[in-house]
């Protein structure tokens, strides 16, 4: 469990890293953490796929959150490339890569099935283009303020943890 925590911190923290270049953080976030919330608070249990058999976790697998992040990043960092906010194409090529070996470690490591995985990328990139829709990225250079990143971005992770700490009580 705490590389896939890890994970998701690094993929908020680089979230909000790239917001401090331009406008519409709250977009970027938004963007990112709806598809994510949505599919690991109500779709699981919606949908009440059971994890593969080898999996320590009692919660349900589908769709799969990780992949459901990975497809939102993946659109977020193609929509921040497109509109000229990240120039680098090496970053884009770092996502582009990095991507499907999160599906694969989710697969390998019997958290998931790859239809949960399969289900979970795609997910998360359509509600995030549908999403910048609504909340389009502006190039505009806007500095985040400080109390932002070291007082709301734990306090948001805090809050993730707990209800999903809560939702695992329940389910035993």
């Amino acid at each position: 469990m705490a590389l896939s925590s890890a994970t998701l911190v690094f993929d908020i923290l680089l979230m909000v890293i790239l917001a401090k270049t331009w406008g519409n953080r709250a977009n970027v976030l938004i963007a990112y953490l709806t598809p994510v919330l949505l599919g690991n608070f109500v779709l699981k249990q919606i949908f009440q796929d059971p994890r593969p058999d080898l999996a320590c976790s009692t919660t349900y697998g589908m769709p799969s959150g990780h992949s459901t992040a990975a497809g939102a990043i993946f659109i977020t960092v193609m929509v921040l490339y497109q509109q000229h906010v990240i120039s680098s194409s090496h970053f884009t090529l770092f996502y582009g890569l990095r991507m499907p070996l999160q599906a694969y470690s989710r697969i390998y490591l019997h958290y998931h099935t790859v239809r949960q995985v399969l289900v979970g990328f795609p997910l998360g990139a359509v509600f995030a283009l549908v999403l910048y829709q609504y909340f389009p990225i502006s190039a505009k250079k806007q500095e985040i303020p400080r109390k932002f990143v070291l007082n709301e971005i734990p306090e948001q992770y805090r809050l993730i943890r707990l209800q999903n700490e809560k939702f695992e009580s329940l389910m035993v």
